[in-house]
C-alpha cells in the first residue's frame, strides 16, 4: 500500500508540472535568443568593440577639421632675462603674462586622410559584422539549449507515465496473485520494475534542471530565476527529404547571409587601404596656420604719463676737441613713468600672423617602404583569413548536411524499432495475463519498449535540431 501511495505521489508530481508552469509566465524561444543577445557579456563587448570602431571613423572623419587651441602663460622671472615688452637684457625680477590663439588645417598631405577615412569605416563595417555574427551563435545555442529542455521535458514526461503504467501492471499482478494464476514472486519482480523507473523518473527532472540551468547561463540569468519555456507543438516538417540537400545553393545563400563572411570582405577592404595609406608619407605635406598674440609685463613704462622729477647733471665724460681734452656734463630732464596697464598692453602688443608649411620627405630611414611592406602583407593575411572563414563555412555546411541525413534515418531506424518493441511488448503483456510467461519477461518487454521510445525521443529532437542549423547557414529565423 506504501508503494503504491508513493507512486501516485510521484505520477502526480510529474503529470501535474505543467499546470502549476501554466500559470507562471512563459518564455517563447524568441524572447529567450533577443534576452540573451542583449544580456550575454560577449555580445556586449562586442558591441561595445563597435562603439569603438565607431568612434576611431568619427575621429578620422574630424582630421579634416581645423584645430584652434587658446595659449597662456604667466609667471614671475628672476635674474638676467629679456624683457618681453622691449626685448633687452635687465637683472630684475618682473611679472609676465602672454596670450595667444592659435588654428591650424591641413591642406594637403598625400591622401593621408581621405585613406584613413575610408580603412576605418570598413574596420567599422567588419566590427559590426563580428558582433551580429556574436549574437547570431549566441543565438543557435540558445536555441540548442531551448530544444534540450523540451527533449528532458518530454523525457520526463515519459518517465512519469512508464511509472503510472507499471502501477497499473502491478494491481493486474496482484489480481492474478490472488487469483492464483501467477506467483507470488511476479509481485515482487513488478515492484522492483517500479523502483527503478521512479529513480529515472527523478534523474529524468534532475535533467530538466541542468538543461534549465544551461539556458539560464546563456541569458545571463541567477540560477534561482524562476524560468519557465513554452511548449510549442513540436512538428517535424513532413515535405522535407534530407537526401535532397545539396552543399552549393546553401553555401550560396550562406555567403550572402553570414556576418563572418562580410566581416572578412571588409577587413580585406581595410587592408586594401592601408597601402595607399602608408604610401602617402612619401609625399608633401602642406598646411596653413594663422595666430593672435598678445602679452604682459611688469617692467613696461607708460611714456605717456611720465611725472617730471627735475634735472640732474650727467657724469663728466672727457672728449678730444681738436686734440685738446674737454670735461663735458650736460643737465637731463628727469621723469618717473607708471606702469602700463594690463589692458592696455595687451592691446599695445597684440600680433597677428598667417601663414602656410610645406614639409616635404627626404629620406626617413626607410620607414615608409617598410611600411608600405607590411601593409600589402596585410591584404595578404585578410585574403588568407577570408578563404580561410569561406572554406570553414563550407566544411560547417557539408557537415550540417550529412548530420540531417544521419539524422533523419536514425530517427526512421527509432520509429521502427519502437513500432516492433510495442507489438513485442502488447504480445508479451497479453501472454502474461493469461499466465502464459513470467513478470521477468514482461518487465523485460516493457524495458525494451521504454528504450525505444526514449531513442525517438532522441532522435526526434536531434533531427529536429540539426534543421535549424540548416535553417541558420540559410539565414532563416530561429523559431519553432
Amino acid at each position: 500500500m506504501k508503494q503504491i501511495v508513493k507512486t501516485t505521489w510521484i505520477a502526480l508530481a510529474l503529470t501535474g508540472w505543467w499546470s502549476v508552469a501554466g500559470a507562471q509566465e512563459t518564455w517563447s524561444l524568441e524572447r529567450c535568443v533577443t534576452y540573451a543577445q542583449d544580456a550575454n557579456f560577449t555580445v556586449q563587448q562586442a558591441r561595445a568593440n563597435v562603439k569603438v570602431a565607431v568612434l576611431a571613423e568619427k575621429q578620422a572623419k574630424a582630421d579634416r577639421l581645423p584645430n584652434v587651441s587658446i595659449n597662456s602663460n604667466a609667471g614671475k622671472s628672476f635674474g638676467r632675462t629679456i624683457d618681453p615688452t622691449t626685448n633687452q637684457f635687465i637683472n630684475t625680477g618682473f611679472g609676465y603674462n602672454s596670450l595667444s590663439l592659435n588654428a591650424g588645417m591641413p591642406i594637403f598631405n598625400g591622401g593621408q586622410i581621405h585613406h584613413n577615412v575610408k580603412q576605418t569605416n570598413y574596420t567599422m563595417q567588419a566590427a559590426f559584422a563580428d558582433a551580429e555574427q556574436t549574437a547570431n551563435t549566441l543565438g543557435l545555442q540558445v536555441a540548442q539549449a531551448y530544444l534540450n529542455i523540451l527533449l528532458t521535458q518530454e523525457q520526463a514526461e515519459s518517465a512519469g507515465r512508464r511509472v503510472e503504467q507499471s502501477r497499473r501492471q502491478l494491481e493486474v499482478t496482484q489480481k492474478l496473485i490472488e487469483a492464483g494464476t501467477v506467483p507470488l514472486a511476479d509481485q515482487y519482480t513488478i515492484q522492483a520494475q517500479i523502483a527503478r523507473e521512479e529513480q529515472a523518473a527523478v534523474m529524468a527532472q534532475n535533467s530538466v534542471d541542468l538543461a534549465y540551468l544551461s539556458l539560464k547561463q546563456l541569458m545571463q540569468l541567477e540560477p534561482d530565476y524562476d524560468l519557465v519555456i513554452e511548449r510549442p507543438e513540436i512538428t517535424l516538417p513532413a515535405d522535407v527529404n534530407p537526401e535532397n540537400y545539396t552543399l552549393q545553393p546553401i553555401y550560396e545563400q550562406a555567403l550572402e547571409t553570414q556576418p563572418n563572411i562580410k566581416a572578412a570582405e571588409f577587413r580585406i577592404k581595410s587592408a586594401e587601404e592601408g597601402v595607399p595609406l602608408a604610401r602617402s608619407a612619401y609625399f608633401p605635406s602642406i598646411s596653413v596656420g594663422g595666430s593672435l598674440s598678445t602679452n604682459f609685463s611688469s617692467r613696461s613704462p607708460d611714456f605717456t604719463n611720465g611725472m617730471f622729477l627735475g634735472t640732474e647733471l650727467t657724469p663728466p665724460t672727457t672728449i678730444l676737441v681738436n686734440g685738446v681734452p674737454v670735461t663735458v656734463q650736460q643737465e637731463v630732464d628727469v621723469f618717473e613713468y607708471p606702469q602700463t596697464p594690463y589692458f592696455t598692453q595687451l592691446d599695445q602688443n597684440f600680433g597677428q600672423s598667417i601663414g602656410v608649411q610645406l614639409s616635404i620627405p627626404i629620406y626617413q630611414n626607410g620607414r615608409v617602404r617598410l611600411n608600405v611592406e607590411r601593409a600589402r602583407l596585410g591584404i595578404l593575411n585578410a585574403q588568407l583569413q577570408d578563404n580561410q572563414t569561406r572554406q570553414q563555412l563550407k566544411n560547417d555546411i557539408q557537415t550540417a548536411i550529412a548530420n540531417v541525413r544521419a539524422a533523419y534515418k536514425q530517427l526512421a531506424a527509432a520509429q521502427k524499432t519502437r513500432d516492433a518493441m510495442q507489438a513485442a511488448f502488447t504480445n508479451t503483456e497479453k501472454r502474461h495475463n493469461l499466465g502464459a510467461v513470467n513478470s521477468l519477461e514482461l518487465t523485460t518487454a516493457k524495458t525494451n519498449l521504454d528504450n525505444a521510445e526514449n531513442d525517438v525521443i532522441v532522435a526526434r529532437y536531434d533531427y529536429l535540431f540539426k534543421l535549424k542549423i540548416l535553417d541558420f547557414y540559410q539565414g532563416k529565423e530561429l523559431k519553432l
